[in-house]
């Protein structure tokens, strides 16, 4: 499922015909099919345009469902609208996304393009695939292992996020930014929606 690197390279030639609508040719957020959440969600789903950090509390196995179930999503709306399913990309450093799992969710293994960088080229190759215009949906997962994090640090996110919001403004994609809450990061990132994922306390 993981690709070589010089795959990357090659993203904005091999795929570009299949790059992302604009954002009026969407309405409404990304529906998850989680009805639970997509009731919560302002536009009942992940916002378009713009980058969503779901911040994922403790040792808690739920992120990469709500990530699947995006995938998902955006490969079912490409289809209903008469087309060929749009790529997704998920940008795995942990290397722990499992194909078995993956298809499981009732994802498009043809239609997911799935990076395995380094932790020093986490944030080049994430920006890479966004700017490349070619993914309806991309997922960069910074936690890796629910309470084994990864120790991406998160200082520099920051201007990272910025531009990775600027690759997808005015466009239906979507970027679902996995974060470990517990990670100490000087500032908040500046997303544009933010969705904290834990376990209720089992006392209340």
């Amino acid at each position: 499922m993981a690709l070589p690197q010089h795959v990357l390279e090659r993203l904005p030639r091999a795929l570009l015909h299949t790059g992302v609508q604009p954002a009026e040719a969407a309405r409404g957020g990304l529906a998850l099919g989680l009805e639970a959440l997509d009731e919560l969600l302002p536009d009942r789903g992940l916002l378009r345009g713009g980058v969503v950090e779901l911040s994922v509390g403790g040792a808690l196995a739920g992120a990469t469902r709500i990530a699947l179930s995006a995938c998902r999503a955006a490969q079912l709306e490409g289809r209903e609208r008469g087309g060929d399913a749009p790529w997704c990309a998920f940008v795995d450093p942990s290397a722990t996304l499992y194909a078995p799992g993956v298809i499981e969710a009732g994802v498009e293994l043809e239609r997911l393009l799935v990076l395995r960088p380094t932790l020093e080229a986490l944030a080049r190759v994430s920006l890479r695939v966004v700017e490349s215009g070619a993914f309806a949906l991309v997922v960069i997962d910074t936690m890796g292992v629910p309470g084994r994090s990864l120790g991406v640090a998160l200082g520099t996110w920051p201007r990272i996020v910025r531009r990775l919001s600027m690759a997808v403004e005015g466009t239906s994609a979507s970027v679902l930014l996995v974060t470990d809450r517990s990670v100490a990061r000087p500032l908040p990132l500046p997303v544009a929606q933010r969705i904290e994922l834990s376990r209720p306390n089992e006392s209340e």
